[in-house]
């Protein structure tokens, strides 16, 4: 799936003073910030020249590991789908695909870079590497509890990523592959999360006519 994604990153010490990945050399390329073969410095090992990059290396970058280092801030939760009821009788409900897709996304990231600050950047990410913390959905929602209603809501959560990015390099402009380890984002994405409660004496009238029990 394609993902909009824009990317908080910040530049560890490291990074500053040439680590996080080696380089074949020298100048820049043009005015971009992209290593050429030529001997010399290497060009990237600036934290402002090497954001620059990585926001303009769109999916030729890919996101190929790395871990969350900071809790989980929720963002306000939206419903997803229809609300179900659960009158005098329990049962279940399955969700539809198109309400569950999407979980554990990636939908955004921002730069920090002054410079680049709010550029949208699109990188790939490797799924089967970086984990983003969701509950998971199921398709089936068991109602066991009467006079309750039941809903799925899409829950924005924004967390730290500390990864590794690919660059798998460019054969017309000469620029080699390499990697970019060390890489700090603000990633944000999806959790879908099942939700309940009880119904209020109104909407047991309401919602189950006068199945309500009190």
């Amino acid at each position: 799936m394609a993902l909009v994604a824009s990317l908080c990153l910040t530049i560890t010490p490291a990074q500053a003073d040439g680590g996080g990945g080696g380089t074949t050399g020298g100048g820049l390329v043009g005015s971009s910030p992209i290593p050429s073969l030529a001997p010399g410095p290497d060009p990237l090992a600036d934290p402002q020249k090497r954001a620059e990059f990585l926001s303009t290396c769109g999916e030729k970058c890919t996101v190929t590991g790395g871990e969350f280092v900071s809790d989980p801030t929720e963002g306000t939760p939206e419903r997803v789908g229809e609300i179900h009821d659960t009158c005098a009788a329990t049962g279940s409900f399955a969700y539809k695909e198109e309400e569950t897709e999407g979980n554990g996304l990636v939908v955004s990231m921002g730069l920090k870079v002054p410079a680049v600050m709010g550029v949208e950047v699109m990188p790939k990410i490797d799924y089967t590497q970086v984990h983003t913390q969701t509950t998971g959905v199921t398709d089936t929602v068991n109602q066991d509890q009467t006079y309750t209603i039941y809903w799925l809501d899409k829950v924005p959560m924004t967390q730290t990523l500390k990864g590794t990015w690919s660059y798998e390099g460019d054969s017309v402009k000469a620029i080699p592959a390499r990697e970019f380890t060390d890489v700090e984002a603000d990633v944000t994405y999806y959790a879908f999360r099942k939700q309940s409660r009880p119904m209020t004496e109104e909407e047991k009238t309401e919602r189950c006519g006068n199945a309500s029990p009190s």
